[in-house]
């Protein structure tokens, strides 16, 4: 049996064989593909009988061949063709040929594959910069200086004395005035008069301290001023005090022993006769403008002596002390009113007269009997209560004594001294007196003051 190559093989063109619907050739004329046609591609109409009873099989046929083995499989496949063609050129009934192809296939599988990737994000971060910018700035620096100034203090009013016309107001005036002045820083002044003059004055602010109201000599003209709210009273002052219309010297009782009271006076008048007194008994009385002025005239009346007794007006209290100095250096008899505590009370030895105790009743009717043991009171004007407190409550501690004034009277006899010398004397020698009644810093300025002195 002669075996036919198929001519692609001999050639060695078999690169794929494709058939479709053809099958074995009947005999040896059955035809071969020409070369250069293609092969895996016949019709059957080119087929013969035989190729018309094989059974129809479509057969496609792709064979990838690996880089890696291709010598093998085209040995493979030239080995199986040749067995192939045998078949068909003996006549034989062409039998279903199961080939086992083994194809090694590179099978390109997309997966996804979960893949851990470090991620590079560039991310734009602010950077914050610095900007130094030099810039000229004109520096005004404002400079506080706190300057301290005192400030000019409002100008005090000035305090106006009653400046009554005795010793005692008068040296009282003047102590408390410097205390005034350096103390307190007041400016002060005086209004020189009488008890009735001044307490007008008083209400008519025209002064407005009043050191000395006697009580009960101006009883009725306080309290009807009381009754008005006119003044204020604040204090009290020399204590211990008497006053009389009947005094002599001890010496002229002492050479008249029968001499004792008022009522001996009509038998030893002729020892006080003077030129000027008209035959009657010379009685030289109180001050005029004071008060007791008016009560020497009715006491004189309420005893009947207006025949027995001449009242003589002294005209001033240096006229009065210097007639009872003047006959008392001579020895002589001298008969008139005087009080104390004075100078010439302390100097002197004097005798009152005897007179009916004093009681309301015989003051209020007659004042025929003794003169009461008097209460000397300070008052103010009621503008002082506003403007000058601190005055009032220094006035209301104020405390001059008998025997305070003795010894300033005395001291200023002595040197021949002026009020203003006397006050200045009083509150040096007498500080412990004086300087308890005084806040400390006033006390201490006063003392400042004193020290120029």
């Amino acid at each position: 049996m002669t075996t036919r190559t198929p001519a692609a093989v001999r050639d060695g063109r078999l690169g794929a064989v494709q058939e479709k619907g053809g099958g074995q050739p009947a005999d040896s004329s059955s035809k071969i593909p020409a070369p250069g046609m293609e092969v895996g591609a016949i019709s059957s109409d080119d087929a013969g009988p035989n190729w018309a009873r094989a059974p129809k099989a479509h057969t496609e046929v792709s064979i990838v061949i690996s880089s890696r083995r291709t010598k093998g499989l085209l040995g493979l496949i030239a080995l199986m063709t040749v067995v192939f063609m045998a078949a068909v050129a003996c006549g034989e009934e062409a039998t279903p040929v199961v080939v086992e192809k083994i194809v090694e296939v590179e099978k390109i599988v997309e997966v996804e594959v979960p893949v851990e990737v470090e991620k590079v994000v560039e991310v734009k971060v602010p950077v914050e910069v610095e900007k130094v910018v030099e810039k000229e700035v004109e520096k005004i620096v404002e400079k506080e200086v706190e300057v301290l100034i005192t400030p000019t203090p409002t100008p005090k009013e000035t305090i106006i004395f009653a400046d009554l016309n005795w010793d005692s107001a008068q040296t009282q005036n003047r102590i408390i005035a410097y205390i005034f002045e350096q103390g307190y820083g007041y400016p002060v002044d005086y209004v020189f008069g009488g008890t009735i003059p001044m307490w007008t004055g008083l209400i008519n602010n025209d002064v407005q301290i009043y050191m000395e109201a006697w009580l009960p000599n101006m009883q009725d003209i306080w309290d009807a001023a009381a009754k008005e709210g006119q003044f204020v009273p604040v204090g009290k002052s020399l204590a211990d005090n008497w006053q009389s219309m009947f005094v002599v010297p001890t010496y002229v009782i002492d050479a008249n022993p029968g001499l004792k009271s008022v009522t001996d006076l009509p038998d030893y008048k002729d020892l006080f006769v003077t030129p000027d007194s008209n035959g009657k008994a010379r009685l030289v009385t109180c001050i005029p403008g004071w008060k007791c002025e008016i009560i020497n005239s009715e006491k004189i009346v309420a005893y009947g002596l207006e025949d027995v007794v001449e009242l003589t007006n002294p005209g001033s209290g240096a006229a009065l002390a210097a007639s009872i100095r003047g006959a008392y250096e001579k020895g002589e008899a001298w008969l008139g009113y005087y009080w104390g505590p004075t100078q010439i009370a302390a100097e002197l030895d004097l005798t009152i007269l005897e007179e009916p105790a004093y009681s309301d009743a015989c003051w209020a009717a007659d004042k025929g009997c003794a003169y009461p043991t008097s209460t000397v009171h300070i008052a103010v004007h009621p503008s002082l209560s506003a403007r000058a407190p601190e005055i009032i409550e220094f006035l209301r501690n104020w405390d001059f004594g008998a025997g305070e004034y003795v010894a300033v009277a005395t001291w200023m006899s002595d040197n021949d001294a002026t009020f203003e010398e006397a006050a200045i004397w009083y509150l040096t020698e007498k500080e412990a007196v004086w300087i308890p009644m005084l806040p400390a810093d006033i006390g201490g300025k006063v003392l400042a003051a004193l020290a120029k002195e």
